[in-house]
């Protein structure tokens, strides 16, 4: 199997270049594009968008024509509780595929799009631990690459990136005590998985861009969860919450000793849109990392606390346990439990030790705002463990 130069992989395509003269309104913006609002970031930042500025927000959605599209985007608001009737006709649906070139669009209907546009808004992505790199490229890496061509066409317009803290987890900055905002990751063979390795070329892709003069900035957060005030949560990528109820299913928790964090998703939104509307933030970075994380033993005394018997024991003994219960003879538990020990098998960040993340750049974007970060807590964690057992994802202590 040849291996891949990431370096290569990560260096833009020649014929994207920024010579056209800068959007009229890129902080005051009359027409946004937006990436990924059907995913979970996606459909709180199309709502933050809405209410915040009085911009018609075009969308790409993977659909058959723009009624199937805007069906589609009307649906995943109804659904997050983020409809308001006064958002009616402010949606405009692009049917394309981040994948295909141009989006799958016609040439001329690419440059149309391009024209019409003051801002752009990166945040869609393949999120899969297991999956290789090859297989997350199209999406992660090509669709990004065919984001910054259309922000060089008829108008240079800025973009906002989401990418992830993630692109640092390697033995290039283990020696770091301290991550910048102004750092630029360095890649090394030991970057965890598929997935962390597609942000990273992605991420440099995008760097790259400002380079030749595009205003960029690049969103870094830490593992984004549910709403900080109603917990909700529409999509469970990510280890942790399979972890929790594991243990919950179980009966028995390991007894590690890391630290976990997690920044909810309206941190993020209303963090990006706010950023958005100064010219000054053009060409940062920044990062999103919750400035009081939770003890994984804590984390398990809280659980207690609302009610679940938890068992503590070493983590090989649990890992035992967790096997055991992958030959379940009720299928949909079989199929839980199969699919936290390929979780746990894949790369995730759950364990990664993680150095200090500046965000100075965040807080000073910020700063007079009430925008920010909630502590890891019980308080918070009871709040995602009501949801989550309203909607019937966790069991009931």
């Amino acid at each position: 199997m040849t291996e891949i130069d990431f370096e290569a992989e990560a260096r833009l395509d020649d014929s994207i270049q920024f010579p056209s003269p800068a959007s009229a309104s890129p902080t005051a913006p009359q027409n946004i594009f937006l990436t990924g609002a059907t995913g979970f970031l996606g459909g709180y930042l199309l709502e933050e968008m809405l209410r915040r500025t009085a911009a018609t927000v075009q969308c790409l959605v993977r659909a058959t024509d723009a009624a199937a599209g805007e069906a589609r985007l009307l649906k995943h608001l109804r659904n997050n509780g983020l409809w308001r009737d006064e958002f009616e006709g402010r949606i405009v649906a692009i049917p394309g595929d981040l994948s295909d070139p141009r989006f799958g669009l016609g040439e001329s209907e690419f440059h149309d799009l391009a024209g019409s546009l003051d801002l752009i808004y990166h945040s869609a992505g393949w999120i899969n631990m297991a999956f290789p790199y090859p297989r997350l490229k199209p999406i992660n890496v090509e669709g990004t690459q065919e984001v910054l061509r259309l922000a060089g066409l008829e108008t240079t317009k800025p973009v906002h990136f989401v990418s992830s803290i993630a692109v640092f987890f390697s033995e290039a900055h283990a020696d770091s005590p301290v991550l910048y905002e102004t750092d630029t990751p360095r890649y090394d063979p030991s970057l965890r998985g598929g997935y962390g390795k597609s942000k990273w070329v992605a991420d440099r892709l995008v760097g790259h861009a400002g380079e030749r003069g595009l205003p960029v900035t690049i969103h870094r957060p830490v593992r984004i969860m549910g709403h900080s005030r109603t917990g909700n949560i529409s999509e469970m990528h990510d280890v942790l919450p399979l972890v929790l109820k594991g243990c919950l299913l179980l009966g028995k928790c390991p007894s590690w000793d890391i630290e976990v964090t997690l920044v909810p998703v309206d941190t993020i939104s209303r963090s990006m849109v706010h950023l958005a509307g100064s010219a000054d933030n053009f060409g940062k970075a920044f990062h999103y990392a919750n400035p009081a994380p939770i003890r994984w033993a804590t984390l398990m005394e809280v659980l207690r606390g609302i009610g679940y018997q938890l068992e503590e024991m070493p983590y090989d003994r649990w890992w035992q346990e967790l096997k055991k219960a992958t030959r379940a003879t009720e299928p949909e538990e079989k199929a839980f439990f199969s699919s936290l020990l390929l979780s746990l098998t894949a790369p995730h960040f759950l364990f990664y030790k993680r150095p200090k993340f500046d965000d100075g750049n965040s807080r000073a974007g910020l700063a007079g705002t009430d925008i920010g970060c909630p502590p890891f807590d019980a308080a918070l964690t009871r709040t995602y463990f009501e949801f989550w057992q309203n909607n019937g994802y966790m069991p009931k202590p």
